[in-house]
């Protein structure tokens, strides 16, 4: 991770001594899990319970030629929850006890840092394309839950938060209105992809309780829509 951040801090001093533009954007939206990631189901461990939510990023990007550039983003993602149903009668059916309660701890999110390519692609006066492919770092949150058991004397466990990090890449589109030669306005579509290695613990975990992960290592997918403004500042 910091060989990562030094060269990207180096690549940047180098590519904004010779940019011939450099423009900002701040763009916010929706993000929509996919895969595995997005899905609720208990019976399925490579399941991520995460639901649709928002997006915030900002970008920065050298423009070194006319339409070729390099684009730098810092991105948070903040995922909504889902199947919680499903975990609650799933952990009850394999308990076999007569009901079962469950209690969301924290949220799925993940932070980003990014890098990469982009070239733009002039449509007509005042509206351009921009088609960018980033890589870098993405570290990603997930949420924990507790299930308490109506008929165990211990009758609460708990799946902790937990965390990890992993390379990660973003490929999309960008459409922008000029509204003058320095100030824009842009619609934005772009897909992640993560894939971390991220331990899972438990608190009170009953024997022969259900479904019991002890690490969750699928893909962290989805994808950004996302509007915003950009300004070129030289």
């Amino acid at each position: 991770m910091k060989k990562f951040l030094f060269v990207l801090v180096a690549f940047g001093g180098v590519l904004t001594a010779s940019a011939q533009h450099l423009s900002l954007s701040v763009n916010g939206g929706a993000s929509i899990p996919t895969g595995d990631f997005g899905k609720g189901d208990y019976y399925n461990e490579a399941s991520g319970f995460a639901g649709t939510g928002g997006h915030f990023n900002v970008t920065g990007t050298w423009w070194l030629k006319k339409h070729i550039g390099i684009t730098a983003l810092a991105g948070y993602s903040r995922f909504g929850s889902k199947g919680a149903q499903s975990l609650s009668d799933g952990y009850k059916e394999d308990s076999g006890t007569d009901s079962t309660t469950l209690y969301r701890q924290g949220n799925n999110h993940s932070l980003s840092f990014l890098a990469g390519p982009s070239y733009k692609l002039d449509l007509c006066k005042g509206l351009s394309l921009q088609i960018r492919a980033l890589g870098g770092y993405t570290r990603t949150h997930l949420a924990g839950f507790t299930i308490f058991y109506e008929d165990y004397t211990d009758n609460a466990m708990s799946q902790r938060e937990a965390s990890g990090g992993a390379f990660a890449w973003q490929a999309g589109l960008g459409l922008a209105y000029h509204l003058t030669k320095k100030l824009s306005v842009q619609i934005n579509g772009d897909f992640f992809s993560s894939k971390p290695d991220i331990a899972i613990s438990y608190d009170n975990f009953v024997v022969n309780s259900g479904r019991r992960l002890s690490r969750y290592n699928g893909s962290i997918s989805g994808i950004n829509a996302t509007a915003g403004v950009a300004y070129q500042l030289f």
